[in-house]
């Protein structure tokens, strides 16, 4: 049987993919330090914010990182019974 270099480079090219679909070690993923590494206790400061644009809705919105905790949306564009 004759095989061409098409056929050949196909092959290599698909045991390649399925190489490196196998799974990684995802013990470290999933286990409680990553968990601990991104808690903030409540009344502890995060150590850095992000502030995200609302879009249409005319919001800012500030996140605390790691925990990803809401703190505050701080209306820009657009009226808040609140803050009027």
């Amino acid at each position: 049987m004759k095989f061409s270099h098409i056929t050949i480079t196909m092959v290599i090219v698909v045991m390649a993919c399925l190489y490196s679909c196998k799974p990684k070690n995802t013990a470290n993923a999933v286990s409680a330090d990553a968990a601990q590494k991104a808690y903030v206790p409540p009344g502890k400061y995060d150590e850095f914010y992000d502030f995200v644009s609302g879009g249409f809705s005319g919001q800012l919105s500030v996140y605390g990182l790691p925990s990803g905790r809401l703190l505050r949306v701080i209306p820009v564009f657009s009226a808040d019974p609140q803050d009027g």
